[in-house]
């Protein structure tokens, strides 16, 4: 996966990213038991900026799921 492809799917900036801190290593993977597949996500991190958090209207620590077909691709 790369930056710009979860830049994109998100709609935010790569730099948005890299000021959260948020890397692929943050991705956690909930594997759906009755059909087997994947799901990722992340928790909103401590250093997500004002502005990120005002503009997609998170909260810290709050759960953001990301589909297995922006994880794989690249």
């Amino acid at each position: 996966m790369s930056l710009t492809t979860l830049a994109t799917y998100l709609e935010l900036t790569e730099d948005d990213l890299r000021e959260m801190g948020l890397e692929q290593a943050d991705l956690f993977t909930d594997e759906d038991k009755s059909s087997g597949d994947s799901q990722y996500y992340f928790n909103v991190p401590d250093t997500t900026p004002q502005r990120v958090l005002g503009k997609k209207g998170w909260s810290l620590g709050e759960r953001v799921d990301v589909p297995a077909s922006v994880v794989t691709a690249d």
